[in-house]
């Protein structure tokens, strides 16, 4: 298993090279200096031949296959890579905007990032595995003098769209506060940072399958449906110096 979903694969030496085919655009557009608003779209499309996804194990293909292993819906199972094909489209979204200057206090800015992904499986009608469900960020920026400091939010939503194949679990959405400051002087550079500020418990999207607790080499020999957290409550403090 190289793909962290807890299941079991079998390899196919008849697999072919996947042909991705993209399309993409964008568009950009700021003020005139590029400094006081900015905003950046991009849309994209990808079209993917032999596109290498996974088929249920059945006992004619391997002797070791359970009979059930076919249509288990609530734990791992075994595998077998097969070439089909696959759609994934999505847009992502930036955004800046210059609030102003208060005498004494700084320069205020705010700025935004939002990302969707969709994945299909064109050969089954299936999600595809390990997709990003919508995320964004929204920061307010503070710079006064050689310090600059960040209030951001993070917000995911829930990730429903599953591999049914591999039945993925599906996770719950969350949002994050993130504190960063920083403080700049001609040879050296530090940064604080503390991610999860309120230590939100939540499980990542893309984590894959937590499966510490058990025998890992055996099927079904740990707990399915668990994915891996995300981090608590983190202070990470970094010293950048400049020759």
């Amino acid at each position: 298993n190289f793909v962290g979903d807890g299941n079991a694969y079998i390899g196919n030496p008849d697999l072919k090279p996947e042909v991705a085919y993209t399309l993409s655009a964008s568009g950009d557009w700021h003020a005139e200096d590029n400094e006081q608003w900015s905003l950046k779209l991009t849309g994209h499309l990808t079209y993917v031949q032999d596109y290498i996804d996974t088929q249920r194990c059945t006992p004619a293909m391997n002797a070791q296959c359970p009979a059930g292993n076919a249509t288990s819906t609530n734990g791992y199972v075994k595998l077998r890579y097969v070439n089909q094909s696959a759609r994934l489209y999505g847009i992502d979204l930036a955004g800046k905007f210059e609030l102003g200057r208060i005498d004494g206090v700084g320069n205020f800015s705010v700025s935004a990032t939002a990302s969707y992904l969709r994945g299909e499986n064109r050969s089954t009608g299936d999600n595809l595995y390990h997709i990003m469900p919508l995320n964004s960020k929204l920061a307010l920026n503070h710079v006064r003098g050689d310090w600059t400091n960040t209030l951001e939010v993070q917000v995911v939503e829930g990730k429903d769209r599953i591999s049914q194949v591999r039945n993925e679990v599906a996770t719950p959405d969350y949002t994050l506060v993130n504190l960063r400051t920083s403080h700049d002087w001609k040879h050296a550079r530090l940064d604080i940072a503390l991610e999860n500020a309120l230590n939100t418990f939540y499980l990542l999207p893309l984590g894959g399958a937590y499966v510490s607790q058990g025998n890992a080499m055996t099927i079904n020999g740990i707990r399915w449906g668990m994915v891996v957290p995300g981090k608590a409550r983190s202070l990470n403090v970094s010293l950048n110096l400049r020759f």
